[in-house]
């Protein structure tokens, strides 16, 4: 912090009645008063507190504080009080003039440090302009207004608008939906920063284009809103592919629903007995079977992704599944993917405590894959971590063989939900062991 020759100040002999003293623990001004006076500290060390929280001391003699809204004229930002016994010289704002007059050599001082303070801000947005130009993501800066005051190169391949075009004009010009966007930001405000959001924009040359955004407030050191940095790369591709997974996925849906509803007539027509046997357990039968549909629609899509490597169509291709069944009581909780070395390559999870991509890169070969040699499943018990049980939480899981031709591709994990199991199937771990799916 620029600090003034506070000796040539107070020695000044018209100058003694803009010395004040406050005792320890005495509150110089409160966030939200009307004053806009200035401060210059001549001795002890005072405090800076927003709301509840000290965001500071200021311990320098010939510091000044008190300047921000002695600038904008605007009611105080954060609360100031002295932690010792303090003494400070005071300027009203209507008697900076006379002031200055009265002590002309501290003038230019004075006038520096304030100049200073107003060419800061100015100096970061240029310095910051230039690093963003090296950044591959489109970097938007703007003003609590919504006021571009950074758009780097990529920003102008992104969007197809220059920086001298976009140059202090309103961010939400960009945007196909200003009102979303708006809402959003809203939203953003409360937390600070936000996960990515897709937004549609309109680009010059290429019209309308997909835009994945995040999003982080900036504040001031009084914890002021001052601003919004944005982060954009075009999703356009992403988009068009989920679209086409997805009507994709409702046409196999409806094909798979008519071919279970044929598959559970036939059975509950004709049920059987015979002596020395059980009765069927119809319940479980049906478990049975859906675990079936499930297991070789997801492996027809997904083989063919693992061969390409490519984890992102796998991740869409799991999120899809849950998506298009969000109306149905299945009893999973997650889907995971192993490669031949039981390593996780893809994950997803319904539970919001549950990070699926923290799970990515972990390894099941420390797991006992239990059951039999001629099934196509195996039944894992595993402990996992939670927010609420974070010495691990007992779970259990069916893992089926995945094959593309004969060549064996790895694993595809069902996370059981045991108590849906159990209310809906009347199932258990040990009758997930006696689960039939012969190997093809």
């Amino acid at each position: 912090m620029e600090c003034l020759k506070i000796d040539e100040i107070i020695s000044h002999p018209d100058l003694a009645k803009y010395l004040i003293t406050f005792t320890s623990g005495q509150t110089i001004f409160l966030e939200g008063d009307d004053s806009q006076d200035l401060y210059i500290l001549v001795a002890g060390q005072v405090e800076i507190f927003k709301g509840d929280m000290k965001i500071r001391d200021i311990t320098q003699e010939g510091a000044v504080f008190g300047e921000v809204s002695f600038f904008l004229g605007d009611k105080r930002t954060a609360s100031v009080k002295a932690k010792t016994k303090v003494k400070v010289v005071f300027i009203p704002k209507e008697e900076i003039t006379r002031f200055l007059e009265e002590c002309p050599t501290a003038a230019p001082d004075i006038i520096r440090h304030l100049s200073l303070r107003l060419d800061e801000a100015t100096q970061m947005l240029y310095g910051l302009k230039e690093v963003s130009d090296q950044l591959p993501d489109a970097v938007i800066v703007t003003d609590k207004a919504g006021r571009i005051l950074v758009w780097n190169s990529a920003a102008e391949k992104l969007y197809g608008r220059d920086w001298q075009q976009m140059r202090d004009t309103n961010v939400d010009e960009i945007y196909v939906k200003p009102d979303e966007y708006k809402k959003f930001l809203a939203a953003v405000q409360t937390q600070y920063s936000a996960k990515e959001k897709v937004f549609d924009i309109r680009h010059p040359q290429k019209g309308s284009r997909c835009i994945s955004t995040s999003f982080t407030i900036l504040y001031d050191g009084h914890h002021n809103f001052q601003g919004v940095l944005s982060l954009g790369r075009d999703v356009t591709a992403t988009k068009k592919l989920e679209k086409k997974y997805k009507r994709t996925f409702i046409w196999l849906i409806s094909a798979f629903v008519l071919i279970s509803f044929l598959a559970a007539m036939i059975f509950l027509g004709y049920p059987y007995y015979s002596k020395g046997h059980q009765a069927v357990n119809l319940r479980q039968k049906e478990l049975n079977n859906l675990l079936a549909k499930d297991y070789f629609m997801l492996k027809s899509w997904l083989v063919n992704q693992m061969d390409d490597q490519n984890p992102e169509a796998l991740s869409q291709i799991m999120q899809q599944f849950f998506y298009i069944q969000q109306t149905t009581a299945i009893p999973y909780s997650g889907l995971v993917l192993l490669d031949k070395d039981k390593k996780v390559v893809s994950a997803y999870s319904t539970k919001a405590d549950i990070s699926a991509d923290a799970m990515i890169g972990s390894s099941y070969a420390a797991i006992e894959f239990q059951g039999s040699e001629d099934s196509l499943h195996k039944v894992l018990t595993v402990y996992r971590t939670e927010q609420d049980h974070p010495m691990g939480k007992k779970g259990n899981e069916i893992a089926f063989e995945l094959y593309k031709a004969d060549e064996f591709m790895g694993w595809l994990i069902f996370q059981m939900d045991m108590n849906l199991l159990a209310n809906i199937y009347g199932a258990d771990v040990q009758n997930l062991t006696k689960l039939q799916f012969d190997k093809p």
